[in-house]
Formats: C-alpha cells, structure tokens, sequence
C-alpha cells in the first residue's frame, strides 16, 4: 500500500465509533425518563389532593360565614323587635293616662270639650300604634285568660254565669300581632 492510498474502512470500528458518539450526544435512555414521568405524575397527584383540601376549607370557611352572618341577622332581628316592643310597650301608659284624664273630664259637664279633644289625641294614638301592629285588646266581660290577663282581685258574684269572667278592667291590655303586649290588669267573678 503506498502512502497515498487511504487506510482501509474498519466497519467495526465505525460502528463502535458511532455507538459512542450516540450514547454521549443521546441524553437520557428511557428507563430515566420513565422515572421522570413517574415522579412528575406523584407531584400531581400531591398538588391535586392539596387543592382538594384547600378548597374543602374554603368551603367550609364560607359556610361558617355564611352561619355566622345568618346567626347575627337573626340576633339582630331579635334585639330589634325587642327594642320596638319595650318602645311600644313605654307608650302604653300614656294611653292609661288619656282614658284617666277622659274618665275624670266626663265628670264635669262643663267638659265636654276637653273631653272631646282628649278622647281625639287617643284615638289618634291608638291609630298611629295601630300601624305598628298594636291593638286594643278588650277584656271586659269575657272569660279569664292567663295569657291576655293578669287578675289584681277576685270579686264575689252572685250570678254562676259571671264565674271567671272579667267583671271589672283596672288597666287596658293590648296585643301585637297575636302576642300580648301588655296584659289587662282585670278583677274576675268568683261564683259564691
């Protein structure tokens, strides 16, 4: 051979020259990408329960708010209608006043008018409260309630028929609504 002539091609050469020039420049052989998609897939999964309990909190959190604030509505309804009431129910003895002041104004002849005026501011009273759901709740002559009355005196009848009916009215109760406002203090017959 002379020394021009190229070498001679080695195949097996070749082939192991390119075998290594493959592994080198290849990056990662399947067995480690595997193993990265195995560990990408773990990551998820983690990441997708930990969102599932965040928003198992945040839907707890919200029901709570939403107890809470449904809680403080109600107690707030609850002090309003107490403070209306116990205002209504501060007005009342000014109506007692009114029914005194009439009472006693009849008495004179000479008052008709006061009586008139008097008994006008009353009713307009009882007007105005009537608005706000108050109501006269008559009591004489009807049968004791515990609930709409407060016995202040038993009074001997002669008359059976009389027995635990409302004979005399010391103080006019009123309801609200269907719930007593204020009972009637009332003297009730008691059959001898």
């Amino acid at each position: 051979m002379a020394d021009s002539d190229p070498p001679a091609f080695d195949a097996v050469a070749a082939a192991r020259e390119l075998d290594d020039f493959l592994a080198e420049s290849a990056g990662p052989d399947v067995a480690d990408l595997e193993a990265e998609i195995e560990e990408l897939t773990r990551v998820i999964a983690q990441k997708d329960a930990e969102v599932k309990r965040a928003n198992a909190r945040a839907e707890q959190a919200h029901a709570e708010i939403e107890a809470a604030g449904k809680r403080l509505a109600n107690a707030s309804a609850k002090e309003l209608e107490r403070r209306t009431r116990k205002l209504l129910e501060s007005l009342l003895p000014v109506l007692d006043d009114f029914d005194r002041a009439i009472a006693s104004s009849r008495q004179h002849t000479s008052s008709a008018d006061v009586v008139e005026g008097l008994d006008l501011v009353r009713r307009s009273l009882l007007t105005r409260l009537g608005h706000l759901g108050v109501a006269h709740a008559p009591a004489l002559g009807l049968p004791f309630d515990p609930h709409r009355h407060e016995a202040v005196a038993l009074v001997p009848v002669s008359d059976p028929s009389q027995d635990g009916r409302v004979i005399d009215v010391m103080r006019e109760g009123y309801t609200i609504g269907e719930d007593t406002l204020r009972a009637a203090s009332v003297a009730v017959g008691k059959h001898r």
